[in-house]
């Protein structure tokens, strides 16, 4: 390994986004977004913290999105908000934990629960001794029931949950307004969280009647136009990305 390289770590590329996971989203777009050197490897071992996301940098594991960009921010010297004011600054991160924290349990039930786990067999190229346990489906949903019950977002109806998430989204949507990035004219770093969330919603929902798809699609358009704004404007290799899966080939 090369020092004062970032390797990246996550699940490979799917035929529908570069990464199933927001967080993996989230971190990646933001390497993209500083341009810090970074080599991708992609695969199914989870590193520290038990995250399907994390990094490896001078011999020295390291897990979970935020906390890497925190670390990243101070060795690279480099930092997205340094025109941002500090009420600002407090913006970007109610909106970084509304989304990540509240917002992100609504992709749960609708992977989890809604498909019972049949995106991860449709996108990934899974052993076929796998796809031939019909008890996985089961164990994601009560794996999914599970987490989400001890988070306590699980214990709302399915109309309540829908509820809270959309008014998170739409509580972005009149936010960014007319803005081509959250905080203004030029992407921050809440950029990289909004659309590892965003872009997940927009490209990897199956169901293109889902809730979650509809929000950000039909009922706040200005989402939709900001996730490919980003998407043009830090992943000019998508297609490429999303065509070479073994799926698709």
């Amino acid at each position: 390994m090369t020092d004062g390289k970032v390797y990246y770590h996550c699940v490979p590329p799917v035929k529908a986004i570069p990464c199933l996971t927001p967080f993996g989203m989230k971190l990646e777009t933001y390497l993209r977004m500083t341009e810090i050197p970074y080599e991708a490897g992609y695969g199914n071992r989870t590193g520290p913290k038990d995250k399907i996301q994390w990094i490896e940098y001078n011999g020295e594991a390291m897990g979970d999105s935020g906390l890497i960009i925190e670390f990243l921010n101070k060795e690279k010297g480099v930092d997205l908000n340094k025109n941002l004011s500090d009420t600002d600054k407090a913006v970007s991160r109610a909106f970084t934990k509304m989304l990540e924290e509240n917002t992100y349990w609504g992709l749960v039930h609708e992977r989890g629960i809604d498909n019972s786990g049949r995106l991860y067999f449709e996108l990934l190229k899974l052993p076929w001794y796998v796809r031939l346990l019909q008890l996985t489906p089961i164990l994601i949903k009560k794996y999914a029931k599970k987490m989400m019950w001890a988070h306590g977002i699980g214990r709302h109806s399915m109309d309540e949950l829908e509820g809270i998430i959309e008014k998170d989204l739409k509580a972005l949507s009149t936010f960014l307004g007319t803005k081509p990035y959250l905080m203004g004219e030029e992407p921050t770093e809440v950029d990289a969280a909004v659309f590892g969330q965003l872009s997940e919603f927009v490209w990897a929902v199956r169901n293109p009647d889902h809730y979650l798809h509809r929000i950000v699609t039909k009922d706040c358009p200005n989402l939709q136009a900001y996730c490919i704004r980003m998407k043009e404007r830090y992943w000019p290799d998508w297609d490429q990305l999303i065509g070479n899966t073994k799926k698709d080939q």
